[in-house]
């Protein structure tokens, strides 16, 4: 999914780009909700921003999701790191806060 201008860090967009950004990346997004119905604990709401998974700041978190089609086949330290993922991006497309959780430590707001 080779996408120009997509952001490194995707907190760094205000809601109007978050949203604008959903749009452009659809077919990813439609591709990312089926599977990550099945494989995340709890199930995202249907707004859930699933497209992240094709940008550059969770390639590699895609990648080791790999083809699963299954929560079975995830690691427990992939399936873990998905499930925090969905908590930290669950509110993505309805506000710009509280999304700290995979900011490096010593950047995390108290």
């Amino acid at each position: 999914m080779d996408q120009p201008n997509l952001p490194n860090d995707p907190r760094v967009l205000d809601l109007a780009a978050r949203r604008a950004l959903c749009q452009r990346l659809q077919a990813e997004n439609r591709a990312w909700s089926e599977r990550l119905a099945v494989l995340a604990e709890p199930r995202p709401d249907r707004d859930f921003p699933a497209f992240l998974l094709a940008t550059p700041a969770f390639a590699d978190l895609a990648q080791r999701i790999g083809s699963a089609r299954s929560r079975r086949e995830l690691s427990t330290a992939t399936a873990d790191e998905l499930d925090r993922f969905v908590e930290a991006y669950r509110y993505y497309l309805r506000t710009c806060s509280g999304e700290d959780a995979f900011a490096p430590p010593n950047r995390r707001a108290s």
